[in-house]
């Protein structure tokens, strides 16, 4: 069974807790973009230049996830391609994550998925690590009512949606969909 992990936290902090980590096990963090006219699809690579770049890329319109991976990508690679995280031998070694998107009114969880049920080693050290650590945040609380799974959160008076599930049938954002439907978490 593959490994799920999920949090009700900022990007800005997520990727604050997650960076000692990545840098212990040489992670990288990417986010896809893709455009609803074209299809193009856009890797945004994290690093400490680029940050508020990556970290802008969650509030756009053409955000669709995000990949923490320790595949060891040869220089100038080409990102772009469709599926690559998906496709072995980089599946093997990547985590998925969607969510994260944050207004005035709603937190969109966090909702991390190791790809491979087999995965390399490699990654599922950085998994169990990256989770290890991010339970560790201070006030982090793991009571939010969603059947028997665990879903961490810090506290906030906003309200705590789904992540996104990408659906092309939703007229209306994401957001809007989750409030007018009643569709979110309650903090205890």
């Amino acid at each position: 069974m593959g490994q799920y992990f999920w949090i009700a936290i900022p990007a800005e902090l997520f990727f604050l807790y997650c960076e000692e980590t990545m840098e212990k096990h040489q992670a990288q963090a990417y986010i896809e973009t893709i455009n609803s006219h074209s299809g193009k699809r856009n890797i945004v690579k994290y690093s400490k230049e680029s940050q508020s770049a990556f970290l802008a890329s969650f509030s756009a319109a053409d955000y669709h996830g995000f990949f923490l991976s320790t595949y060891p990508f040869s220089g100038k690679e080409a990102l772009t391609s469709s599926g690559l995280f998906y496709d072995s031998p980089v599946a093997e070694y990547t985590i998925a994550g969607n969510g994260g998107y944050e207004t005035d009114r709603t937190r969109e969880i966090i909702h991390l998925r190791q790809i491979m049920k087999q995965a390399d080693k490699s990654a599922k050290a950085f998994f169990a690590a990256l989770q290890r650590n991010l339970k560790k945040i201070p006030d982090l609380r793991d009571t939010l009512r969603s059947g028997n799974k665990n879903h961490f959160y810090l506290p906030t008076s906003k309200n705590i949606i789904p992540q996104n599930a990408h659906s092309r049938l939703i007229t209306i954002s994401w957001e809007e969909h989750c409030l007018s439907k009643d569709l979110f978490y309650r903090q205890e």
